[in-house]
């Protein structure tokens, strides 16, 4: 069956494939007395036709079987790995697929020291790649990682360009893991050593930008990202190439490096196509809205950012009702990305209409929500805090901030400052006022390390305690900060 996915397109294959699908289904094929090659091969099949319902079914079947095989069999081989764990990953959403592949994930630790450097190239790509789907799951990440120590020594001119795409996709899902940022600085050298990057294709150069983002303080992936955005404004009308979600992903990875003139050249080419087709805006899904202000943001006094922005914002008003399967780093990409044009009445409005999404819950919950995303809304939220929309929905997230009472250690210091920041400009509201002096505690246990803060966030948070004078624990932090200046002006 594995044979009629090389004519995928063909109605003939498809409907031998669906037949064959329809026998497991009703099951005239015993899977278990199929070989773990026989399995890989019908799920490497099924995974052709994505949008076919029996296709679906059947590869969930085979899922149910392999995992219950991986608890007692520990001898898959590693092309048979590859194909399940790969063909998996196109059904993610999939409880069945994704027990199998947490299962395949340890199936790959086992026996991982008897199988090292024996991966082929597109092996190791299609585990990764497949395993980034669950990034959560523990033993899909621990694999995966696993895997990046054989990329980081492995021949990296034996790699496809797609593979190379591939791999930096999948590994960009664990950016905190050291052996995926070394891994993809490996990827990265072998991109700038390949003469022609326009061989890489429209998607895997934005997957190898929007990858190498992941980490824009390593000076090797700042390096290959600016010679992928060389070689595309090289062209004039290079956006025109690609489609809005590969626009949307291309910006969001240029503004890592907003201090690059090669990222803000893009970054405004692509503004002014939006401003040119601001129809298919209406075919963006809301992360893809949110990755377009993200990156626009970085460039505030650009005017073509500032226009893009205000057209995505009237497009987020005309779907406010329909932006609850944004995420909640999305939402606050958006509003954050709104909040630099404050003065815009459609970035206001639109702000207003993200207040509303946050607080339309029966029962506001935000524990799914991270110390950045909580942060970034109550900052983007304050610059308009005569709107009482956005004042109820900044008392929200103050509350889950003193949920968080005993976890404040868990805030970097640019949130915390944030935070502080927003909060002050409502220093009247009881809830507000609680979280405030709850981070007002937490600057002063971290007397010892305001070192880490900028200045720029020692002022914010000096700013914002005053609003408080009056409260001991305000002016305590006050005092740790006053210290940590003083310490930096005799150092200079």
């Amino acid at each position: 069956m594995n044979g009629f996915s090389k004519w995928e397109k063909e109605a003939a294959a498809r409907e031998a494939t669906g037949m064959i699908a329809a026998e497991i289904l009703h099951g005239s094929i015993e899977l278990s007395e199929y070989s773990q090659q026989h399995l890989a091969n019908l799920v490497n099949g099924f995974s052709k036709w994505l949008e076919d319902e029996s296709s679906r079914q059947a590869t969930i079947a085979i899922a149910g079987e392999i995992d219950r095989r991986a608890t007692r069999i520990t001898n898959f081989n590693q092309l048979d790995l590859a194909s399940l764990v790969n063909g998996f990953s196109k059904w993610p959403e999939e409880a069945a697929c994704r027990q199998a592949a947490v299962a395949l994930g340890g199936q790959v630790l086992h026996s991982h020291d008897a199988r090292r450097s024996q991966y082929t190239p597109q092996a190791l790509t299609n585990l990764v790649h497949g395993f980034s789907k669950w990034w959560k799951e523990a033993a899909c990440r621990q694999a995966a990682i696993a895997l990046a120590g054989e990329i980081i020594t492995a021949r990296m001119s034996h790699y496809t360009e797609q593979a190379l795409a591939n791999l930096v996709n999948g590994l960009s899902k664990w950016p905190q893991e050291p052996a995926a940022r070394e891994a993809t600085i490996e990827i990265a050298r072998e991109v700038i050593r390949r003469p022609r990057l326009s061989q890489f294709g429209k998607q895997a150069l934005t997957n190898l930008l929007n990858g190498f983002s992941k980490w824009p303080e390593e000076v090797e992936l700042r390096k290959a990202a600016v010679a992928i955005a060389s070689d595309l404004v090289r062209h004039d009308a290079w956006p025109s190439n690609f489609n809005q979600k590969e626009l949307a992903k291309l910006v969001n990875g240029f503004s890592k490096w907003p201090e690059e003139a090669v990222f803000r050249e893009a970054t405004i080419a692509i503004a002014s196509i939006v401003l040119c087709r601001t129809e298919w805006l209406s075919n963006l899904a809301p992360q893809d809205l949110s990755n377009l202000v993200n990156g626009l943001s970085k460039w505030p006094d650009e005017v073509a950012s500032r226009q893009g922005t205000i057209a995505i914002a009237e497009e987020v008003l005309r779907r406010s009702t329909k932006l609850s399967d944004c995420t909640q780093q999305g939402l606050a990409n958006l509003a954050n990305g709104f909040s630099k044009w404050p003065d815009e009445q459609a970035c206001r409005k639109a702000a207003v209409g993200l207040a509303h999404v946050v607080l339309r819950s029966d029962v506001v919950q935000f524990f799914d929500y991270t110390e950045q995303a909580l942060a970034n809304l109550v900052n983007a939220f304050s610059k308009w805090p005569e709107e009482e929309t956005l004042c109820q929905a900044v008392v929200e997230l103050a509350r889950e901030v003193l949920r968080r009472a005993d976890r404040l250690s868990d805030f970097i210091p640019q949130d915390l400052a944030n935070l502080v920041n927003g909060f002050s400009k409502w220093p009247e509201e009881a809830t507000i006022c609680q979280a405030a002096l709850a981070l007002a505690g937490e600057v002063t246990r971290r007397a010892a390390r305001l070192s880490d803060f900028t200045e720029q966030g020692l002022e914010n948070l000096v700013i914002g305690f005053c609003k408080w004078s009056r409260e001991p624990v305000c002016r305590q932090a006050a005092v740790a900060i006053a210290t940590e200046v003083v310490r930096r002006a005799h150092r200079k």
